[in-house]
């Protein structure tokens, strides 16, 4: 769904026209993701199906893992179109703090006026290190409740792919994916080996599909 018209008063009485439901054409297609672990037939005959369990497991957050990377940061080439690439960062869309400077409870502020009141309630903070501008004595920036984080009353996603003194606010919702079956895992014997191998698949796609959905906080390199 695009912007939609706002809406408007109405004199008694009088015909109302339907405002017209603007669409955005999205075209997603589906990139592999794969892992492939080999396990030697001696292991293979000494391993409990709890191992085999685990293995599966394993296999599928590591696949999850990669789509989640690429929701963030996909290039949109042979991949996902991550939130990264949702703008071409500036003034009118994104915060920079200098190279030299340090990051303020102000830059925080100023990064949430830039994110347009239609998304402020699906909004979401993703960061790795806002936590040390809390001060009781000045602000209330952070408030934990019951294990999560929010920060100004938005909810904060923890998240190591985020790079050091960078932070997005984005309305994920608007970020459409195409997955169009679940995680398999597909095992087979390999002679040439005498192993026995074990493939992790997955198909995904991702893109941003409202660029004023997402806006970023980063710090200056030059």
């Amino acid at each position: 769904e695009s912007e939609q018209a706002d809406a408007a008063y109405h004199t008694e009485n009088a015909t109302i026209t339907a405002a017209e439901t603007g669409l955005t054409k999205i075209n997603l297609s589906a990139y592999e993701i794969t892992k492939l672990v080999q396990i030697s037939k001696s292991v293979q005959q000494m391993a409990l199906d709890v191992f085999e369990n685990w293995l599966t497991d394993m296999l599928a957050k590591k696949i999850a893992k990669l789509i989640s990377d690429t929701i963030i940061k996909g290039t949109g080439t042979d991949q996902g179109t991550g939130i990264e690439k949702a703008n071409t960062w500036g003034a009118t869309n994104s915060v920079t703090v200098g190279k030299t400077a340090a990051l303020t409870n102000q830059n925080v502020l100023d990064l949430i006026a830039l994110l347009p009141g239609g998304y402020d309630a699906g909004a979401q903070f993703l960061f790795t290190d806002f936590m040390p501008l809390q001060d009781k004595s000045k602000n209330d920036l952070v408030r934990i409740e019951g294990g999560n984080y929010y920060i100004y009353g938005y909810p904060v996603l923890i998240d190591e792919r985020i790079g050091d003194h960078e932070a997005y606010l984005a309305d994920l919702s608007t970020v459409i994916g195409n997955m169009p079956e679940d995680v398999t895992i597909t095992s087979t014997f390999d002679v040439k080996t005498n192993a026995f191998l074990f493939l992790g698949c997955a198909m995904f796609d991702c893109k941003p599909s409202q660029a004023d959905a997402v806006r970023k906080l980063v710090k200056a390199s030059a």
